[in-house]
C-alpha cells in the first residue's frame, strides 16, 4: 500500500468516526480495528474528549433527541465529598468520576450505586491531593493525574489504576517543580499515554514573598504499561530551574489531540508567567514579539509533536507578548509582568476532523478555541492558518476556556465572557455574560448565538450528541440546547455551579457538578448527576 492510499484511508476513517457522515456503523469504514484509534465501543465514552481526536462527541446516541430532551429528568444522584468538574469515563457499565474532595469513585451506571471508591492520596502517599480532571479508560486501566494542595504540593504524578478493583498499578513523577499539577486530561494512544503539565504559579504569584517563577510547562509520552517516561518536551526556554528567566507555557487544557495521519499529538499552551530581563528591555523598547522573544518560547500557542520523539513538528497561533499572573489583580506588583497580556492561552488541545480539500480529498484540520474568544482552524500537517473567527470577547478566563466540541458539521461552545464586556447579539439583545455559539466547521460562519438566560459566566467544556448540545453556567444551571438553532430545549438548576462538561451514553447524561474556587466565584456542589429521557 503507497504512502498516499494510506493516508487517504486513514483520512477518510477520521471523517467517518469524526464527522459521521455515514449511515453505516462507524467501525466499518475503519482500517484498522477502532479500539486501535483508541476510539471507544458505541456503549463507551472513555475518556474526556470522548475519543482520541477530541471531538467530545458521541455519534453512537440515539436515544437523546431534540425531540425528547425537554423530558430529560434525574435518574439518579450520587453524593461525593466535593465538587465533581471532570468529565466523566463511562465504559461498561461504569461511571469513573474523581471528585474535589480527593475521592475517586466507580459507579453503577445504571444506579449511582458505590463499586468502589478510593482517596487519591492512597495512591500518591500526598494527604490533600484530588483528581480534577477526567481520567482515561484503555484495556482495562484508568489513567489520571494528581493536583496536590491548595498552593502546591510535591510535584505532578500520571498515575494507572486498575478500572476493577480500584488498586494503583503504577505511579510516575512527571514533574518535581513545587507547583506543578495535572489539570488537562491524558490520552492514551498504541500503549503511550500523553499528558500535559500545568502550573499553580500564576495563581501562587499573588502572595507575598513568593519566589516567582521557574516552572516550565511540557508535555510527556509515557509507556501506559510500565509508567516509563519515553520523551518529555518543554514549551519555553530553560530557566536552569531558578526565577528570573523563562517561565510559564502551561499545558493545562483538556485532551490533547491524536492525528494518527501525520504522527502526531496536537496540544495548547498557556501564557508566561516571567520573562528575561533583556525581553522586558526588547518590549520596553518597543520591540515586536518577533524581535523580542526567541523562537523555543511557545506560548499561546497550539502545538504539533511527534508522537515517538516528541520534536515539536509545528506551532500555530499569533507570536505575542502575554506575560500575566494573579499578581496583576492583587498584588504583590513585583510578581506581575510589566506590559502584561491579557492571559489569552489556547483554553484546549483542539479537535481533529476533516474538511473538503483539493482534489475532492479530505483535508485534516485542527480547530480550537482561545481564550481571547477566537477560533481557529489549522491545516493538520503544516499548522497554517485557515481562518479565525472572533466568538464574542476575550477575558482572563475565557473568551473560550476548557473545551469546545464538534460533530464534524459544527463546533459549540462557550464564550465565558469573564470580563463581562457588553456584547450585542444579532436579535439586538445584549448581555455582559456567558454566550452559547455554532459555527460551521468548514466556513467558521456563525451559525447562531444564544445568551445565558441566567446571566451568568459559562466556563464549562460543552459537549454534544445526536443533535444536543449540553452546556453549564456558574449558575448552576445544565442546559441542552438544539444544535440546529440554539434554542433551550431543557434546563435544570443543579445545587452548584455547573462547570464540567456531561458525557452522554447510552440515553443517560452523566454530570458532575459544583465549583467553589477561591480565584472564580462559584457554589460547591457535593450531587452528581445522572439524567435520562423521564428519568428512565
Amino acid at each position: 500500500m503507497t504512502r498516499r492510499v494510506r493516508m487517504r484511508l486513514v483520512a477518510a476513517a477520521v471523517m467517518a468516526l469524526v464527522v459521521g457522515a455515514s449511515t453505516a456503523p462507524a467501525q466499518a469504514s475503519v482500517p484498522v480495528p477502532a479500539r486501535t484509534w483508541g476510539l471507544p465501543s458505541p456503549a463507551d465514552w472513555a475518556m474526556g474528549g470522548h475519543d482520541t481526536f477530541n471531538s467530545k462527541s458521541n455519534p453512537f446516541e440515539r436515544r437523546i433527541s431534540p425531540a425528547n430532551a425537554r423530558r430529560l429528568a434525574v435518574k439518579w444522584t450520587f453524593t461525593t465529598t466535593g465538587d465533581t468538574s471532570a468529565i466523566p469515563a463511562v465504559v461498561d457499565g461504569a461511571v469513573y468520576v474523581p471528585d474535589w474532595g480527593g475521592y475517586f469513585y466507580k459507579l453503577n451506571a445504571a444506579t449511582g450505586k458505590v463499586i468502589w471508591q478510593r482517596k487519591v492520596s492512597d495512591w500518591n502517599g500526598i494527604e490533600g491531593s484530588i483528581v480534577r480532571s477526567s481520567p482515561a479508560y484503555v484495556n482495562g486501566r484508568l489513567y489520571f493525574g494528581d493536583q496536590n494542595g491548595p498552593n502546591g504540593g510535591q510535584g505532578a504524578h500520571l498515575m494507572a489504576v486498575d478500572a476493577r478493583t480500584g488498586d494503583l498499578i503504577w505511579k510516575t513523577t512527571l514533574d518535581d517543580q513545587f507547583a506543578a499539577v495535572l489539570t488537562g486530561s491524558p490520552v492514551v494512544y498504541n500503549g503511550v499515554v500523553y499528558q500535559g503539565v500545568s502550573s499553580k504559579e500564576a495563581a501562587l504569584a499573588g502572595l507575598p514573598g513568593y519566589p516567582c517563577c521557574s516552572f516550565r510547562g511540557s508535555m510527556n509520552a509515557v509507556d501506559a504499561a510500565t509508567g516509563r517516561i519515553l520523551w518529555k518536551t518543554y514549551t519555553v526556554p530553560d530557566n536552569g530551574g531558578r526565577p528570573g528567566g523563562f517561565a510559564g507555557g502551561g499545558v493545562w487544557p483538556t485532551n490533547p489531540v491524536i492525528d494518527p495521519v501525520h504522527h502526531q499529538v496536537i496540544i495548547g499552551t498557556g501564557q508566561n508567567v516571567s520573562l528575561p530581563d533583556d525581553v522586558l528591555q526588547c518590549q520596553e523598547n518597543g520591540g515586536t514579539p518577533e524581535e523580542c522573544l526567541p523562537d523555543d518560547n511557545h506560548i499561546d500557542q497550539l502545538l504539533a509533536l511527534d508522537l515517538t520523539t516528541g520534536a515539536i513538528k509545528w506551532a500555530a497561533g499569533d507570536k505575542v507578548f502575554d506575560a500575566w499572573t494573579v499578581a496583576c489583580q492583587i498584588g504583590p506588583p513585583e510578581h506581575c509582568p510589566p506590559h502584561n497580556g491579557g492571559d489569552y492561552d489556547f483554553a484546549e488541545g483542539g479537535h481533529l476532523y476533516t474538511v473538503p480539500g483539493p482534489g475532492g480529498l479530505p483535508r485534516l484540520v485542527v480547530g480550537a478555541g482561545q481564550k481571547s474568544g477566537v477560533y481557529w482552524l489549522f491545516d493538520a500537517r503544516t499548522g497554517k492558518t485557515i481562518w479565525k473567527r472572533q466568538v464574542g470577547p476575550g477575558g482572563t478566563h475565557g473568551g473560550i476556556e476548557w473545551g469546545s466540541a464538534t460533530d464534524g458539521r459544527q463546533i459549540y461552545l462557550s464564550n465565558a465572557n469573564t470580563s463581562h464586556v457588553a456584547y450585542t447579539l444579532p436579535d439586538g439583545t445584549v448581555t455582559t455574560n456567558g454566550i452559547f455559539f455554532a459555527l460551521d466547521a468548514v466556513t467558521g460562519r456563525i451559525l447562531w448565538q444564544r445568551a445565558d438566560p441566567s446571566n451568568e459566566e459559562t466556563m464549562a467544556a460543552v459537549t454534544t450528541a445526536n443533535g444536543v448540545m449540553f452546556a453549564g453556567s456558574m449558575s448552576g444551571h445544565m442546559y441542552a440546547l438544539d444544535g440546529a438553532t440554539g434554542k433551550i430545549l431543557w434546563d435544570y438548576l443543579g445545587e452548584g455551579s455547573s462547570n464540567a462538561g456531561p458525557a452522554i451514553v447510552d440515553g443517560t447524561v452523566f454530570w458532575g457538578n459544583g465549583y467553589d474556587n477561591r480565584f472564580i466565584h462559584g457554589k460547591g456542589s457535593k450531587t452528581f448527576y445522572a439524567f435520562s429521557v423521564n428519568g428512565r
